[in-house]
């Protein structure tokens, strides 16, 4: 059995080889290089959401909130736990807490807190925008002695940032991982179909599971390539590389193997491919909340997809939570295992149909 595996794994690599895929697999790691290093920019503005409590002298900021209708990106709390529980729900947030203050004599004793990945430039920034708001809701000079604290969460202050472009890395990369395989392990099965080897596979004593995880270890393999060009030549050398590699080749089995699936009820590429792109689009969704941690809802995380792509972000800029890339590879290789004794078993009985 495994003598048959490592047959048909050495063949689906050349056949790999012969049809340009690993071509395919290094041009476009070299194209998201380019991409990462000059096209998308280092650095932007994402502007948080503002989770307050505020006990100052009226409560003038929380009814300046509410008249400016600002419920959207702002939000207030009774007290200090609930704002910090729903900071650490939301990663794109920052806290405001007010105390005390008179109007026209004195400001509030004011505290702003920040997640680990906001830098230095940016708690500048929204210390001095938040003084100057406050000195005009407390009806004070514009100039004066400050008085803002500011407290990192998280991170006990050290500083990590992670420049926009590198942001972007792990959506590349899961893009690879669970999306293209479902493009080139369709084109394997309807060339071979084309060629008349699946029905030649009939009559040999291989079994189905053998064929279709030969051509899963095949793209893993690839998808490991891609890693290997496309991180070090952005990243460098801070990411948890096992960690990685195993995420991508994880997710790589998930994508080919849900692809096989799919493809089998096809006659071809032209059929196949309107329904791949459909589940390709629903696949992706998590990356929306990749950028934009507050879009949550339940059925979100219920997707295959969603703990591969914090795992990859983990895996690539550690924050010391190595269970999330665990509960992602739990997930993907659980699933590769249902897939592929589904899988063959539905191949095997649209080969005999055909």
């Amino acid at each position: 059995m495994l003598g048959r595996l490592w047959s048909a794994f050495r063949r689906d690599n050349l056949i790999n080889w012969r049809n340009g895929f690993v071509a395919v697999t290094i041009v476009i790691a070299l194209i998201y290089v380019a991409m990462v290093r000059w096209l998308i920019p280092a650095d932007t503005n994402l502007k948080p959401a503002v989770y307050f409590v505020d006990k100052s002298e009226g409560e003038r900021f929380a009814a300046y909130v509410a008249a400016e209708e600002q419920a959207a990106a702002v939000e207030g709390f009774a007290g200090v736990a609930e704002m910090r529980r729903a900071m650490a729900e939301n990663e794109n947030s920052v806290g405001l807490v007010l105390e005390g203050g008179e109007a026209g004599r004195a400001l509030p004793e004011t505290t702003l807190y920040f997640q680990q990945h906001h830098n230095a430039r940016v708690r500048n920034l929204m210390a001095v925008s938040t003084e100057a708001e406050l000195r005009s809701l407390f009806e004070l000079p514009a100039t004066g002695e400050a008085a803002i604290r500011e407290m990192v969460l998280r991170g006990q202050g050290e500083e990590v940032k992670v420049p926009f472009n590198e942001m972007w890395v792990p959506i590349l990369l899961f893009t690879d991982t669970a999306l293209i395989g479902m493009i080139f392990i369709a084109a394997l099965l309807f060339m071979e179909k084309e060629e008349g080897t699946l029905r030649a596979f009939l009559v040999t004593p291989g079994q189905p599971w053998e064929y279709l995880l030969s051509k899963a270890l095949a793209l893993a393999l690839l998808a490991g390539l891609f890693t290997l060009i496309f991180v070090p030549a952005t990243i460098g050398a801070g990411p948890n590389y096992l960690y990685l590699l195993l995420l991508m080749v994880a997710g790589s089995l998930f994508g080919s193997l849900l692809g096989a699936w799919v493809a089998v009820y096809f006659d071809n590429l032209s059929q196949y491919l309107f329904p791949a792109l459909t589940l390709m689009v629903a696949l992706s969704v998590p990356s929306v909340a990749y950028f934009a941690p507050s879009f949550s809802p339940w059925w979100l995380r219920l997707l295959p997809t969603y703990p591969l792509v914090f795992g990859l972000r983990e895996a690539l800029f550690p924050s010391g939570s190595p269970e999330i890339v665990l509960t992602a590879l739990g997930t993907l290789l659980g699933l590769s295992m249902v897939l592929l004794g589904i899988g063959s078993r539905v191949f095997k009985r649209q080969l005999v149909q055909g």
